[in-house]
């Protein structure tokens, strides 16, 4: 009993809200999708490391500063129509751009072949690539940076084989995500026996 009344001051002691200000350092299209073979081309670039402050008040709220940053994996996404592509593979890839930037990729970081299959959205179908070398770029430097790639499409005519070229720069977004610490702590509590599965990739975008 006692151990419980601890428990609960101690609780009622922490802040009760913690806010996690998350600012997302990302590589976006500076231009319309490009198209080959009627597909719709777009890079998703997925950071794999962060950089984090604290700053909690004095008061009941906490904060927390965190920064999502490279190196990035990158995935390489085909939209097209139903009945019409069937799948892609590259040939080549490279990453190039100012200050003499060109970083060619090595076959084997993207081996394989991508599948067009459903959407949400009735009218199109998505092909997912996953490149495999994590890509390490300087945001001071690598500011603009081209995506260059030979593509072949498997449609219902036949294959085609184009050169695909994606502009890319460098953007800033950010968002703010709140959590009360009490009713955290309790779910760890009450769910601690539980296994903790970690956070995979995120969810393929639904349009290019």
């Amino acid at each position: 009993m006692r151990l419980l009344l601890l428990s609960s001051l101690s609780l009622l002691l922490l802040p009760s809200c913690v806010h996690v200000f998350t600012t997302h350092y990302d590589y976006q299209a500076k231009a319309p999708a490009p198209q080959v073979a009627g597909a719709a081309f777009r890079a998703e670039f997925i950071p794999k490391g962060t950089e984090a402050g604290i700053a909690l008040s004095a008061m009941v709220v906490g904060g927390a500063i965190v920064s999502e940053v490279g190196p990035y994996q990158v995935r390489l996404h085909a939209f097209g129509q139903p009945g019409d592509q069937q799948w892609f593979e590259l040939k080549s890839l490279r990453l190039t751009g100012t200050d003499t930037f060109n970083a060619p990729m090595e076959a084997r970081g993207f081996a394989g072949r991508a599948e067009f299959k459903p959407t949400h959205t009735a009218s199109t179908t998505r092909a997912s690539l996953l490149l495999g070398p994590y890509i390490k770029l300087d945001a001071k430097k690598q500011r603009d940076i081209v995506l260059e790639a030979e593509v072949v499409i498997m449609r219902r005519s036949g294959p085609t084989r184009s050169p695909l070229r994606l502009p890319l720069t460098l953007t800033k977004t950010k968002r703010r995500d709140s959590t009360n610490v009490v009713t955290e702590i309790m779910h760890d509590i009450r769910d601690r026996d539980k296994p903790t599965i970690p956070n995979g990739l995120p969810p393929p975008p639904e349009k290019p």
